[in-house]
């Protein structure tokens, strides 16, 4: 995995901004260490999460006027498998790209580092994680194809070519790739809401983790982001690099899973604190209280895993909670520039010690 700097800010998905140039010069302001590119999902359907993975997928459509993504009835399965598979084994990544208009805030990005650069020598990009996005696509039935294993399959594979093809573009700005998969619905792991084996959704995630990897030809930091509750030693145990958390409000639960937490930090597995709340809760915050709010967490964790704090925190990213896409823009605003406050604030605590 390539060098990351300890305690740098970077995002998570979405914003509620419009105007993409503007939204990248802000990110690049605020977290130039490890830049991402935003979903701008107020432009439009096609921004959101499960629209943008869906390109180049087998068998789907995006329906942009009911805002989902369903199977195709028009286009035979057998047919499109066919044809998805035959582009899986060209090895051709182009077929997996994002279009302009499927992620604005993506091609800002590339440009703006193209044109102006960035200090960082790491790029964040994001897709929706294969769990997630075969729960939330249904067949015909009104069935999440999560059950249709011959197509999850197919999902999970082409979800490791899209990964792969941001990871080449951030390699041709000259940036190191960083690649988080999104997982809320793992927040719904055990319930009714997902009544999988731990063995099946492992097998599903191993899948499309390390078919990116084979696929990127290339270093990659592949990570993983739930930003509610689970069982987080499902993510732990996964082939991921980095595990992205809601801190303010899970960092108790994540703490049960010591061992499974222990493990993955002496593979030297990283931590993305998601450390800035992007509910109403930020409205009652100010940098002071979550910066003691880190502190404390940081120095407990070091205590459970009997380990120095500043191996703790130079094996840590700062993030806020999820994406910001619900909030108004100014409180967005706010989370960033409190991101970047809280993150020099965080690098000149390790330096200290």
């Amino acid at each position: 995995m390539p060098a990351l700097t300890p305690l740098a800010a970077t995002g998570i998905g979405s914003v509620p901004f419009t105007d993409p140039q503007e939204t990248v010069a802000l990110i690049l302001d605020t977290m130039p260490q490890i830049p991402y590119w935003p979903q701008m999902v107020q432009l439009g359907y096609l921004e959101d999460m499960t629209a943008q993975a869906a390109r180049g997928l087998p068998a789907l459509k995006i329906d942009v006027t009911e805002h989902l993504v369903r199977m195709d009835p028009a286009l035979p399965r057998d047919e499109a498998l066919a044809q998805f598979y035959e582009a899986i084994l060209s090895g051709d990544l182009a077929p997996f790209a994002f279009e302009e208009q499927d992620a604005r805030g993506f091609f800002a990005l590339m440009e703006a580092v193209r044109t102006k650069g960035c200090p960082g020598s790491a790029l964040k990009g994001q897709l929706s994680g294969p769990v997630t996005f075969t729960g939330v696509v249904k067949d015909a039935a009104g069935k999440p194809i999560l059950y249709d294993r011959e197509l999850t399959q197919a999902v999970c594979s082409g979800l490791a070519r899209k990964v792969a093809w941001q990871a080449e573009q951030f390699r041709q700005v000259g940036k190191d790739p960083i690649l988080f998969l999104d997982e809320p619905y793992l927040t719904g792991f055990g319930s009714a809401y997902l009544p999988m084996s731990r063995e099946e959704v492992g097998i599903i995630l191993t899948q499309t983790l390390d078919e990116a990897r084979e696929a990127a030809a290339g270093p990659l930091t592949l990570g993983m982001h739930c930003c509610g509750n689970t069982d987080w030693a499902l993510l732990l145990n996964a082939p991921i690099d980095i595990l992205s958390f809601d801190s303010y409000g899970y960092f108790d639960s994540l703490r049960l899973y010591d061992q499974a937490l222990g493990q993955f930090l002496g593979r030297g597995g990283w931590l993305a604190w998601g450390l800035i709340p992007t509910g109403e809760e930020f409205l009652q915050e100010t940098p002071d209280s979550l910066w003691t709010r880190f502190q404390e967490q940081a120095t407990r964790l070091a205590a459970d895993q009997n380990r120095a704090l500043k191996e703790i925190l130079n094996q840590s990213l700062l993030t806020p909670a999820c994406g910001t896409g619900y909030l108004s823009p100014e409180a967005a605003r706010g989370v960033l520039t409190t991101l970047a406050e809280l993150a020099s604030r965080g690098q000149e605590w390790l330096a200290s010690l």
